[in-house]
């Protein structure tokens, strides 16, 4: 058989199975698409048990959660894993070996574009405080460098594969390149803490802007990463009543930033804001605060998973100031794509 049809008809073959696959991502995502400002409980866990707060959604639309879990008076730091059929499994344990004095967990997540899941613990124990990397097999590495970090908190890769973790006691953005080691990267007033915690949520809208949320200060800060790697002088995206206690940071693919307000219960403002990077403007989600128990970290639908829509952490940290809310994870429609 000549091999140039052979060829074409393997090329004809691909390109329709492309087309049947991104048709079917358009219908998964048509079918659980949300309005705006309704939310939906994607995934539930143990009130008084379970402590969730860190998001990471893979390219498959598999969601990955960090899980502080509490049994018979054992710590647990584990990262669950829920499917698009709604199972879950639990995907890597990491022992915190931690005195019982801090309760500490697993408090972000990221993935790198090889879809290797990358977790932050600061367990202040030395033999596993730091950033690890978790291949699909579940098997963990801890990146050099990142246990002389004080308060590891979120992470965010940008477009050359660095990967910036942002540290809430020092006041710090600490940048870890591809399989080099991790060293700080920008120290400023706007990281910096006013009492407790400074620098937050992280996220990267490219060609390259980091965003940082200042729970303290309630602002988003932004660095340009300049064209050598070196940050520019920080400065403020955004600031206002709407950001106090500001928890978690992600972006859109406009650019949008979306940010989770943890106490925003105990506030009554909106558990939810979008903020315009260019202009400041923070808009409140429409969603009904009780859906929420302070939220930490929000993510952005990826793959199958509707594009209209920002999953977020509902942390359960405090359960007996829960009224209807429960821990886990709450899909809310926000009508952009």
């Amino acid at each position: 058989m000549p091999i140039r049809p052979v060829v074409f008809a393997a090329s004809m073959y691909l390109l329709v199975a492309s087309l049947a696959a991104s048709a079917g991502d358009v219908a998964a995502r048509e079918r659980h698409s949300l309005a705006p400002g309704k939310v939906s409980q994607v995934l539930s866990l143990r009130p008084l048990i379970d402590t969730a707060e860190g998001i990471a959604i893979d390219r498959r639309g598999h969601i990955f959660v960090s899980n502080r879990r509490l049994e018979n008076d054992v710590r647990v730091c584990e990262i669950l894993e829920r499917a698009l059929d709604g199972t879950v499994r639990v995907f890597a344990t990491l022992d915190p070996a931690v005195a019982d004095y801090f309760p500490a967990g697993i408090t972000g997540l990221a993935f790198d574009a090889q879809d290797n899941l990358y977790a932050a613990l600061p367990s202040f124990n030395p033999a596993t405080h730091g950033v690890w990397r978790i291949g699909r097999n579940g098997v963990a590495k801890r990146l050099a460098g990142s246990k002389r970090m004080l308060f590891l908190n979120a992470l965010a890769f940008d477009s050359r594969g660095n990967l910036y973790v942002t540290d809430s006691i020092d006041g710090a953005v600490w940048r870890f390149p591809p399989g080099g080691i991790g060293r700080p990267w920008a120290r400023h007033p706007l990281l910096a803490p006013d009492g407790l915690i400074g620098a937050n949520g992280i996220a990267f809208v490219p060609p390259d802007n980091l965003y940082i949320a200042n729970t303290d200060r309630a602002l988003i800060a932004r660095i340009r990463i300049r064209p050598d790697g070196r940050p520019a002088v920080p400065q403020i995206a955004a600031s206002g009543f709407e950001l106090l206690g500001i928890d978690g940071l992600t972006a859109d693919a406009h650019g949008t930033l979306y940010a989770a307000i943890v106490v925003s219960k105990v506030l009554g403002t909106a558990p939810l804001v979008m903020v315009d990077p260019k202009t400041g403007k923070i808009t409140s989600s429409t969603a009904p605060a009780s859906a929420f128990d302070l939220p930490t970290s929000p993510a952005v639908g990826r793959g199958p998973l509707d594009h209209k829509s920002v999953f977020i952490v509902n942390s359960g940290l405090f359960p007996e100031e829960r009224v209807e809310a429960a821990p886990g994870v709450v899909q809310v429609g926000v009508g952009t794509r």
